[in-house]
């Protein structure tokens, strides 16, 4: 029950945001990001409720794809929330470089890279898990949902320090900019963690049992992890907001401190 009515209200959300997302007449090139964000969400949300009604009525080979499906939408979801962070620090940080680099092209081929990058490590991680052993492709998913943690982080105070220098944003703007990697790191850490947390002791358990608190984590970090997608929808708000007038103000002032 509360799968299906996280479900009703999730996927009316995401479909206006990302209605909304290609309504932008923007050259900015964080709404393309987040276009495909959504698109992992969209998964997402619709593969949950088959995933659940497939433990019950389905065949094991069936679950076992829906299952590998449903772990692509959430790695590729946190691929993207990567690319976000990455990409709004540099553009604070080295706003002309920026400039000269961002386009359709390259957002495009950066997309592109990260679904087939990250459907060849499912399709590898199933190999293993079906040729090699189980317990290492298990330890194999929760390294690369792991790994890019750090790199979230390092964008959010890169971005902070950077803008805490800067005296030509306001601090409205500012206060933006930040709310969109604050989300970003929010999304990681509350949502995304509590899963990971639990598959790690998942792991401990393959040799020493499960503990009694197992069972009450596995429900409240799928339903958190499943929250997800609302979290993202409010990205949309927030880049609608400062995209176009922040990239102005920080370019402008970097080309202004080159020439002088």
């Amino acid at each position: 029950v509360v799968i299906w009515i996280i479900f009703s209200i999730e996927f009316v959300v995401i479909c206006l945001a990302l209605y909304g997302l290609c309504c932008l007449r923007s050259n900015h090139a964080v709404p393309l990001l987040i276009i495909n964000l959504f698109v992992s969400d969209i998964i997402q949300i619709c593969v949950k409720p088959v995933l659940n009604f497939c433990i019950f009525n389905i065949k094991k080979n069936v679950f076992f794809f829906v299952f590998h499906v449903y772990i692509l939408s959430i790695v590729v979801n946190i691929g993207f929330m990567v690319c976000i962070s990455v990409e709004r620090y540099i553009m604070i940080k080295y706003p002309v470089w920026y400039r000269l680099h961002h386009s359709c092209r390259n957002l495009a081929l950066i997309c592109f890279l990260v679904w087939a990058t990250l459907c060849g490590f499912m399709v590898m991680n199933v190999i293993i898990a079906l040729k090699v052993d189980v317990e290492l492709a298990f330890l194999l998913s929760l390294f690369i949902l792991l790994l890019p943690y750090p790199l979230v982080v390092f964008s959010f105070v890169g971005s902070w320090k950077a803008l805490s220098h800067s005296v030509a944003v306001t601090p409205d703007e500012r206060k933006k900019i930040l709310m969109i990697l604050a989300l970003v790191l929010f999304n990681y850490t509350v949502l995304f963690l509590p899963s990971i947390v639990k598959n790690i002791i998942f792991a401990v358990s393959f040799k020493h049992g499960i503990s009694s608190y197992y069972n009450c984590l596995h429900s409240v970090s799928g339903i958190m992890l499943y929250l997800n997608p609302l979290a993202d929808s409010l990205l949309y708000v927030f880049i609608r907001k400062d995209a176009n007038h922040m990239f102005r103000v920080l370019c402008c002032k970097k080309l202004c401190e080159n020439q002088v």
